[in-house]
This record gives C-alpha cells, structure tokens and sequence, in this order.
C-alpha cells in the first residue's frame, strides 16, 4: 500500500472517531465505511496509538482520541503513518557517477524545488484540523 492511501485511510479513520464520538467505532466499522480489510486498519489503529493520537481499548473497549479535533492537524495524521519517512515525501534517485553535467547536478537542481514544495505541502496539512473537516462534510452534507 502506498503512503497516499495509507494517509487517506488513517484519515478517514479520525474523521469517523471524532466525528462520531457516541459511536464503538471499530477497525471493522471503519473497514466498512471505507471498503477495505480490517488488518489495514487494525496496522494504522497501531501507528495512530503510537503517534499519540488514538487510544484503543481491547474486546468491547471504546477507540478515541487522546486530543480534542481541534488539535489534531492532517500533519499529525501524516507524520503517524509515513513515520521516519514523513519528511521524505519526494525521494530523488541517487545517480550513479557524475558522467555528464545534467546528471552531476540535476539533483541540487529539482532539490531545492521538492524542498520549497514539501515545506508548502506540510504547512497546509498543518493548518488543517480534524474539527475543521468535520465542519466542512457537516456543510457539504447540509448542502445535498
């Protein structure tokens, strides 16, 4: 599974918990919801618990977030599932031996592009809560 689709699920998986907070959402519930495996979702249950952002509960415990939705940024969610590699969002070959000018630098070339472009991406995600969105599919819900 790719970082994207993991980001999107774990996600989804906030949204649900914090958005319906009466609710036992489990891996199974979210599974459901968002059409895939429960062991995908048990594995981002895993990385969101670590990240400090869920606590579960075994047998008929109840899954929740360990900060209100409007301290949780799409950020966080995306530093828990990418982990060591969050920082990492364009990866850029190593080349071999410099045999030509283009390839001696065209890493420093698209380098400081990917820099300048992670650290955009990042601020957005940043300046994105779990309360925020659940405001806007509250609006987008309301408008159907």
């Amino acid at each position: 599974m790719t970082g994207s689709s993991q980001f999107y699920l774990a996600v989804h998986t906030m949204l649900m918990i914090a958005g319906f907070p009466e609710r036992h959402i489990t891996s199974a519930t979210v599974a459901e919801s968002a059409g895939c495996h429960p062991v995908i979702i048990r594995n981002l249950f895993i990385k969101l618990r670590a990240a400090g952002l869920l606590r579960t509960k075994c047998g008929r415990g109840k899954t929740e977030l360990t900060r209100p939705p409007e301290e949780i940024t799409l950020l966080d969610i995306f530093d828990a599932v990418e982990g060591e590699h969050a920082q990492e969002i364009f990866k850029i070959y190593e080349p071999a031996k410099a045999h030509c000018p283009l390839s001696a630098s065209v890493r420093t070339l698209v380098g400081g592009h990917f820099a300048r472009a992670t650290q955009a991406m990042q601020a957005e995600l940043g300046a994105v809560t779990l309360a925020s969105m659940i405001a806007e599919l509250r609006v987008g819900t309301t408008k159907e």
